[in-house]
């Protein structure tokens, strides 16, 4: 009988591996576009920052355009003193004040023009920073997706040679307890079976196992299962002295039944 169980607890390995290979490569494109988020973000950075860029300059530009008008504007106004065109004395001091008032409009400029032009040198300096975060995102992403895609060949590879042995395994157990096995495999998310630890607890629903049902899942003489949640059980303390039974009569395995419930 502890050759039955062997051959199910094998089993249970081999179909929870299948499960997690089936799991894996339908994540894969999640796993894809998880891989491909920082680059992305260092994308939009970059772009963000591109655009910041773009209309600092064309501000910069219009503030450069407004500067030469107004040095323009204060030209003019310096001509007219010189060519004569000012009559009075009041005119004159007016004049000066125009000019004054002109000149201190030229120095804002001025100085709105080299904020401007700092903040154009501290976004291009951004901009380079985000323009190689954006090249080395991309690096990594493309050895992800490199690492992901090649992956689903070997997940297939061991698909395919677990499918075989799993078959083999099939073939080598007792039809009664192999319905019994996929039954409880289907009702418990591919957990049919479940350790009974040292403590005489079902590792599976946690909750305690009769001291008589723990003291034959020891000795593996015969197949039982968890009075709590139908779960075939082994044994998974310390090891034990098995004592040979003889084999029934067409190797007929003998299942503890219980009424079905669900964890």
């Amino acid at each position: 009988m502890k050759q039955h169980l062997e051959r199910l607890i094998a089993l249970q390995e081999a179909d929870l591996r299948l499960e997690e290979i089936a799991e894996r490569k339908r994540r894969i494109p999640e796993m894809v576009e998880a891989a491909r988020q920082p680059l992305l973000t260092a994308q939009a950075t970059r772009d963000s920052l591109k655009q910041e860029l773009d209309k600092l300059t064309k501000d910069r530009k219009a503030c450069e355009q407004d500067l030469a008008a107004q040095e323009q504007t204060i030209s003019k106004l310096q001509d007219r003193t010189t060519k004569g065109e000012i009559k009075t004395n009041r005119e004159y001091q007016a004049h000066l004040v125009e000019i004054e008032l002109a000149k201190k409009k030229k120095g804002e400029i001025e100085e709105q023009l080299l904020i401007l032009m700092d903040q154009v040198d501290t976004r291009k300096k951004d901009l380079a920073q985000a323009e190689a975060a954006v090249k080395e995102a991309d690096k990594r992403f493309a050895a992800e997706t490199a690492s992901l895609e090649g992956s689903v060949g070997a997940l297939d590879e061991e698909l395919a040679a677990l499918k075989q042995k799993r078959e083999a395994m099939v073939a080598a157990i007792d039809p009664t307890l192999l319905r019994t096995y996929e039954k409880l495999r289907r009702s418990k998310k591919g957990h049919a079976l479940a350790g009974v630890n040292k403590d005489g607890t079902c590792m599976a629903c946690r909750l305690h196992v009769q001291p008589q049902v723990v003291a034959e899942v020891k000795r593996a003489a015969t197949i039982h299962t968890c009075e709590h949640c139908q779960r075939i059980l082994y044994w998974t303390g310390e090891p034990v002295q098995i004592i040979p039974q003889p084999e029934r009569k067409g190797d007929e395995v003998e299942v503890e039944e219980t009424a079905e419930t669900t964890d």
